[in-house]
């Protein structure tokens, strides 16, 4: 849904059905005033990347003034849609003292200028800045008048998605990589069919989850990712082992969170692993003011998780699912791709997944990149379903998929065969999906 482009027709029809929205609720909660929450995003593009880091943070800052202010708060809803990211607060209070509060935050908040903050009275009122004596919003460019600069189409439409990426860039890091991890999981889950592994369609070889579950589980991590993010930022300059223990604190924390929103359910621990090192190394170049590319990544990832094996796996009795794997396989996992800087996704699973793309689509890039990251990883979910027969049932099944030449209909026809065939076998490849929710991240980030 995000970056996805919407039409004059559908955002008349979203502001009409904002209008009545406001209308029902002033009706229902006699008295109250109400905040309308919207985004300004000066694109064809509403829903963009970071029009829904924007709208978090203002949603996060108006929930925050609410609650120290003491304004009581009966009714909060948002919307995401292709027409743009809104939220809407019914309070009770005055409306001009709501309206002062939402001035501030608009004055003074680094992205205010791109939240458009209405107040209503119980009358349905729309309160103006002017009848607060304030001044008229300012242009993100230049700081005219912002609608002096919209009615004279003074600046491009490109100038000024430039400045809000940098804007967002700047103010709004840490949330911006929370929400890319956050697209990045729900994009492997939904993608479908996958073989033994929970989708849209079924839940594979998993009879304790489903798509609800991991919708629960990515809800849960997403706070703690944008903590990864500002926790490398902070300590950029120590040891990065050091800085891989701090990250490591907030994983386990991080891990608490999604079992329990999971009802002890392990969805995401391979992959709250995987993010921590990805963000921990993203936190570190920002402060540093290195540019993301593929080698200052792996760089960073590296020396972050230098000695991860020998520490973790070597000196230790194996009383882990990671540990008893090394030493039945000779293979260290996550923990030895991890050590590599991620060797496999940057070698192997990145430029196959960009050249699919440019092919055959993102869909059928990220089902072949899916296919590929099962036939060359010793994924060690699979081994603990199967055993070493079952990890390599599953590798020459991948493999076999891989170089069939199917259109799309076909592979998804081979995919679900596949699918039924590992489930049968009770088999899940938990941490190839990881690796592919990693890779589609990682060329997100990179071309953004």
């Amino acid at each position: 849904m995000i970056g996805k482009p919407t039409t004059l027709d559908a955002i008349l029809k979203a502001k009409e059905e904002r209008a009545f929205k406001q209308k029902e609720l002033l009706s229902r909660f006699p008295k109250a005033s109400l905040i309308s929450l919207s985004i300004n995003i000066p694109s064809a593009i509403k829903l963009s990347h970071e029009a829904v880091v924007v709208h978090e943070c203002a949603h996060q800052s108006i929930v925050s003034v609410l609650k120290q202010e003491g304004v009581e708060l009966l009714f909060c809803e948002s919307k995401i849609a292709p027409t743009g990211a809104e939220s809407l607060f019914t309070c009770k209070s005055d409306a001009n003292a709501l309206k002062a509060l939402t001035c501030k935050i608009e004055n003074s908040h680094p992205l205010g200028r791109l939240m458009d903050i209405d107040v209503l009275d119980f009358t349905g009122n729309i309160l103006s800045r002017h009848e607060l004596g304030l001044a008229k919003r300012r242009c993100l460019i230049c700081e005219e008048e912002a609608h002096r600069c919209a009615r004279e189409q003074k600046h491009s439409y490109a100038e000024l998605t430039a400045q809000i990426k940098k804007m967002v860039d700047e103010h709004a890091f840490a949330q911006s990589i929370a929400l890319w991890c956050e697209r990045a999981m729900k994009t492997e889950v939904e993608l479908t069919p996958k073989p033994g592994l929970v989708d849209c369609s079924n839940s594979g070889a998993h009879h304790d989850m489903d798509i609800q579950t991991f919708y629960a589980s990515i809800g849960a991590i997403k706070p703690f990712i944008a903590d990864f993010v500002r926790s490398a930022k902070a300590y950029a300059h120590e040891d990065p082992k050091q800085s891989f223990v701090r990250l490591r604190q907030i994983g386990i924390a991080c891990e608490k969170a999604m079992f329990e929103a999971t009802q002890g359910v392990n969805t995401h621990k391979g992959m709250i692993f995987c993010l921590a090192v990805l963000c921990g190394a993203l936190g570190r170049l920002k402060e540093s003011k290195q540019n993301v590319t593929c080698k200052s990544l792996q760089t960073q990832m590296r020396s972050l998780c230098h000695n991860l094996v020998e520490e973790d796996l070597l000196h230790v009795k194996p009383n882990s699912a990671g540990a008893r794997f090394f030493y039945e396989t000779g293979s260290a996992g996550i923990r030895g791709i991890a050590q590599s800087g991620f060797s496999t996704v940057f070698e192997n699973a990145l430029p196959f997944f960009r050249q699919q793309k440019v092919l055959e689509g993102e869909e059928v890039a990220l089902k072949k990149t899916l296919l590929l990251l099962i036939s060359i990883l010793d994924d060690s979910t699979l081994w603990s379903r199967g055993g070493i027969e079952g990890l390599h049932y599953a590798k020459t099944e991948a493999h076999k998929l891989l170089h069939v030449k199917a259109k799309m209909e076909n592979l998804d026809t081979l995919l679900e065969k596949f699918d039924a065939d590992m489930t049968h076998k009770n088999l899940s490849p938990g941490g190839s999906a990881d690796l592919l929710a990693i890779t589609w991240l990682i060329a997100e980030i990179l071309e953004f």
